[in-house]
This record gives C-alpha cells, structure tokens and sequence, in this order.
C-alpha cells in the first residue's frame, strides 16, 4: 500500500524519534528516492573522491564513456563523448565531445574542460588520479573534439568510463576554498545536483533541470535523499516502513525478514566486488611469513559461504572475482586447516608468549562481525588471542593508513575503479610510499612491474596478460599478503514499485536517473 504521507515529513519524524533527524522539513517534495546507507562520505572533490562518494557523485557527474557490462556482450556507451576512435599502435585515442551540455553552475562542457579536469587530476595525485598516469600529451583539436596521447597502449577507454577519477567537473572548482569543499561541493553535469550536506545524517540531491538528457520520462524522481543510518536494524525498519526506497548492506541474517513483505522485492546480482582481509606485513607480529601464513589457514571460507553469507557470496578462488574479463584461477590459495596453521606457527619466529594480534572489521556490515567471530574462535584454537575492533570505515581506513595506529589484519571490501584486474592489484598492493589502499604495507618491485606490463597488454594481447594476472596472484598468495574470503553477488532491496534497475558488475551504484515508479 503506498504511503499517503509526505514522505520527507513522516522521515523526519522517523529520525527524531532516533535522534537523529535529518531535518529537511522544508522540502516538501513527494517524489524523492531514499536510499539508506551505512556511513558518510569524506570527499567532496570529485578528483579525488574514492570511496562511498560513488552513491551521490556518480548522480552528479558523468564520465567520457560508460561501460556496460551488464550486456552480452559487454559494451562502451556513450557518455560526455559520443564518438571515438584509436590508433592502430594504442597510443593516440581521439574523442569527439557531445555539444551543448552546461554543468550545473551554468559553464559549458567542451575539449578546454576535459584537459582541466585531467591536468588538474593528475597533478593532485590523489585518490584515483593513478588512472590517467600514461597520459603523456592532450591535444585540443577544436571545443568538441580532444586527442590524448599515451606513453604506453593501455585500453584508454576503460580508463575515461572509471567509477572513480573520472568523472567531468567545472573548472570553477579552482575558486572553491578547501574549507568550502570540506562543508560539500558540486558542479557535473549529470542528472542530479547537490541541495544540501548534513555531515554523517544525509545527502540531499535535486534534479538538474537543463540536464542534457532532459526530462520526458514520466515519473523520474526529483530529488535523492541519501540517509545515513549506520545501525544495520534501522536501516532494515526504513525498508519496512517504507521510508526508505533502496536499503545498502543489510545483513542476510536480517532479510528473511523481508521474505514476506508484498511492498519490498530482494534480487541477486553479478557484482565485481569481492572481500579479503588484508594482513598487515610491516607490523609484527604479522611481519613474519609464517605467522600470516598461520592465519590465512585458520579462515574457513566454506563455513562463510554455507553459514554467514549464504546465498549472497561464491567462495573465493582467487585474488579478484571470478565473473571480471581476463579472470585466471590461481594455482592454488592456502587452504582451511588448523593443523597445517599450527605447524606454520612453529615454523615463525614469533614468541607466542604474551602476544595478540588486532583485527579491524566494519561494524556496520553483519557477515564481517560473524567472521570476525569465527577467526577469534579459530585463532584460539591454534593459541593465538584475536582482539576484535569494530568500526566504521572512515574511521578504520584513516587508522589503517598510519603504521602507528594500523591494525593487523582489517577487512576490505573491492569493487574497481577501471573494470580490469590490474585495479586490484595497482590499488591494494603496489608499493605506496603514503598507502592509500595498500594497507598491508606491501612492497614488491617486481609485482609493481608485472602489474603494469599486464595493464599494458590488455588491449593488444589480452592472452597475455591473463597468465601475468595469474602469476602475480601466486606471488600474493606465497607472501600471504592477502586472505581471500568470498566473491560477492550483490542484493537489490528495494520497494516493489520502483523499474528500470538494470544490473551493470562494473559500477557499484545506482543510477536513479534510469529509475522510475510503477
């Protein structure tokens, strides 16, 4: 039965009653997309922007292409480009530009504004800006047409439809302070723009009406609200209620639930993302090989696919998941075994005596909490005491990223920025002087070398570059660097009257535009 209510109101009475009030009185709109998530964005910068800042700004902005990889078989769209073409050597790659298209503070989109947006990128050298590393010249040959040209032949289109890093925004952004960043920004040219930001309670997104796509389909939505509800229970009552349109990361535990409710539809889909638990290697006492070696065997992935995640996880078989083009299995991950896990224990050079080791997992995601319970119990068995710290991701990530304050081991969750298995293994383990994502403090020269040889084949000789992908997980796997967990199939939940939600493994998003109510 759909809710009579004005849904901002009966939401901001939903919040009072938790404290926690999102406080949007004053729009009175009814047709708003809600989307409960569990933690807040950091960065409002869209250059260097990585990580849930996909939600909104992947609403707000629009890349060159789009890759769809929903499709069989998978295929460029186009996006702020509607043509392009490459050389036969794959170092210069032209693209003509889609005219009159303004962002949202009313600058118009042209060749002059792709080269800012990449220059300044690379120059900020943060977040995703690894990606427009082989840009070695841009030419601008007129306002709607742009040639960049590589230093090496990498597949340039995955890299121009990123999920992350690149995304086209306003020049005018240089006469934005940092501070005035820090309280929300926003000038794309996509669909939605920024209204308003409550730091961790919500996000408040309203349509653009000059948007170049325009807005002729019956019932868009006008408005996205983007509420942070970091309890996974309230998030699941804001789907209940009906408060809530589309609910992120709710435990399977809690979506029996949901099984029997007529207003509320649960679908799988194929995702890239898959979880791991990343082992610190600079930090005793898992600096020592075999004392990590120790702990990758005391993981039982089966118990995790049949008892934790069920029905929404594939058991891991190697490094990234097992459905991204130019997947190939390792020879082989180091198996549950708590015998095996003992014998490397004797064989580390860690004093056992007296010696704990920390484990830093999202408090906001079920399935981790379990894990975590089920490696502590594992863990003891062999003699090793596990101190469990769960958090929220922004807190755990800016711990993980100073060596002083690092945990041990911490849970990752992986979706890629450039559809490619080099983004697993060029973000999370490329030697980073300053680590970013590489929060097991892995360095390896070598790996560093084999990863960009394989970026740079798969355009000409994807063959290749498939068995580099293999060897470089074998390295992983021998310096137990990493614990593979599982292979995530994502849930959609979401009320039953919402069409138009199209599965594509290579973002990890929603993209409310192409969504409609019944």
């Amino acid at each position: 039965m759909e809710i009579k209510i004005n849904k901002i109101i009966l939401l901001s009475f939903y919040f009072i009653l938790l404290q926690c009030s999102p406080s949007v009185d004053d729009e009175k709109k009814e047709n708003i997309f809600v989307i409960a998530t569990y933690d807040d964005v950091k960065d409002w910068d869209p250059a260097t922007a990585f990580s849930l800042e996909v939600f909104p700004m992947s609403n707000m902005y629009e890349p060159l292409l789009w890759y769809d990889a929903g499709s069989k078989p998978s295929k460029f769209l186009p996006g702020l480009a509607v043509t392009y073409s490459k050389s036969k050597d794959g170092l210069t790659w032209t693209f003509n530009l889609r005219d009159n298209v303004f962002f949202h503070d009313g600058t118009k989109f042209n060749s002059e504004v792709v080269k800012f947006v990449v220059e300044r990128n690379k120059k900020l050298n943060g977040g995703a800006s690894y990606i427009w590393s082989s840009v070695e010249q841009i030419i601008i040959n007129n306002p709607l047409q742009i040639t960049f040209i590589l230093s090496s032949p990498v597949p340039f289109d995955k890299i121009v439809s990123s999920q992350y890093g690149a995304w086209m925004y306003s020049p005018s952004i240089t006469n934005v302070s940092k501070d005035s960043l820090l309280k929300g920004f926003g000038a794309g040219t996509g669909p939605y723009q920024l209204k308003k930001w409550v730091r961790n309670k919500y996000i408040l997104l309203e349509k653009f009406d000059k948007y170049w796509k325009g807005w002729k389909k019956e019932n868009h939505y006008d408005s996205i609200l983007i509420q942070v509800a970091s309890e996974s229970s309230t998030r699941l009552q804001m789907i209940q209620s009906g408060l809530a349109d589309y609910a992120v990361l709710i435990p399977t535990q809690l979506l029996k639930t949901l099984e029997n409710n007529p207003n509320v539809t649960i679908s799988y889909h194929q995702s890239w993302t898959n979880e791991f638990y990343l082992l610190n290697t600079k930090k005793y006492p898992t600096s020592d090989l075999w004392f990590r070696r120790a702990i990758a065997s005391s993981l039982d992935r089966n118990t995790l696919v049949n008892y934790v995640y069920k029905n929404t996880a594939l058991e891991a078989k190697g490094l990234i998941p097992h459905s991204i083009p130019l997947y190939n299995e390792p020879d082989s991950l180091l198996k549950f075994d708590l015998d095996i896990a003992k014998d490397y224990l004797k064989k580390s050079k860690v004093n056992l005596i007296n010696t704990k080791i920390d484990l830093s997992y999202v408090s906001t995601y079920e399935e981790y909490r379990l894990t975590a319970f089920m490696l502590l119990d594992n863990l003891r068995k062999i003699g090793l005491e596990l101190e469990l710290k769960p958090g929220l991701w922004s807190t755990n990530w800016d711990k993980a990223k100073n060596l002083d304050t690092a945990p041990n081991i911490i849970s990752m969750a992986w979706w890629p920025t450039v559809s490619s298995p080099s983004d697993w293994f060029f973000a999370l383990y490329n030697t980073q002087e300053s680590p970013l994502f590489n929060l097991s403090y892995y360095s390896n020269g070598h790996l560093d070398s084999l990863t960009k040889k394989a970026w740079e084949l798969e355009s000409i000789e994807p063959e290749k570059a498939k068995e580099i992908y293999k060897k470089i997980q074998n390295i992983l796997i021998d310096d137990c660097v990493v614990i593979p967990a599982v292979d995530i199939k994502i849930p959609s939940i979401r009320k039953n009257n919402i069409k138009g939600l199209k599965s594509n493994p290579a973002y990890s998003t929603i993209f409310i535009y192409e969504l409609s109510k019944n």
